[in-house]
């Protein structure tokens, strides 16, 4: 049940970030205290699926639920970015994966923690997709375009982390209480 509720949380947090840079596109126009913010926004539409896998890595005990859980997701933006088949459900698998290694050295239960290690991931995870894009994709030109949007999506994403992971926990207290005080193992079950 909990997967199926990261699940739909993903499928909804896909669609807003599909739809955010239409929110911020108004603002790239505006000019505050002499400086141009389209300089600024270009690029930050964050990534919320992104934090929501790193949480899975490091919150998610089984690893057959975290990776079908992140191919899931990964499956989700591929369907709905329109972009290369497989490309997402590559990357989060190995954000999880990375996230889960991460885990055992690093400890997310602070803001302070969650703020870089959901910018490492982003930036690991524009890695993967730029070097994807470069071996497999049709324009070779493409990776080094978007990777001037690297930095301002790693930061938005990390700025968002936060409230991804507040969001991700709840889900995960929510389900533990339904599945009831006693039963920590049917908890995990779901």
């Amino acid at each position: 049940m909990r997967n199926v509720a990261y699940f739909l949380v993903g499928l909804v947090f896909i669609l807003l970030q599909g739809t955010l840079h239409r929110f911020l596109e108004p603002l790239a126009g505006q000019v505050v205290f002499g400086f141009h913010l389209g300089r600024l926004l270009h690029g930050s539409t964050p990534s919320l699926v992104l934090p929501l896998v790193v949480y899975l890595g490091v919150h998610e005990h089984s690893t057959a639920r975290g990776a079908i859980s992140s191919f899931c997701l990964g499956w989700g933006l591929d369907v709905l970015s329109g972009g290369p088949a497989f490309l997402f459900r590559f990357t989060m698998v190995a954000i999880w994966w990375l996230s889960r290694i991460a885990s055992s050295r690093v400890s997310a239960q602070s803001v302070m923690t969650r703020i870089p290690l959901a910018f490492v991931s982003s930036l690991v995870e524009s890695a993967i997709v730029l070097t994807l894009l470069a071996i497999f994709g049709a324009d070779n030109k493409r990776p080094l375009e978007l990777s001037a949007i690297v930095l301002p999506r790693a930061v938005s994403t990390a700025l968002l982390a936060p409230f991804v992971f507040a969001i991700a926990q709840r889900l995960q207290a929510d389900a533990q209480a339904v599945a009831g005080p006693g039963s920590s193992h049917s908890s995990q079950m779901s």
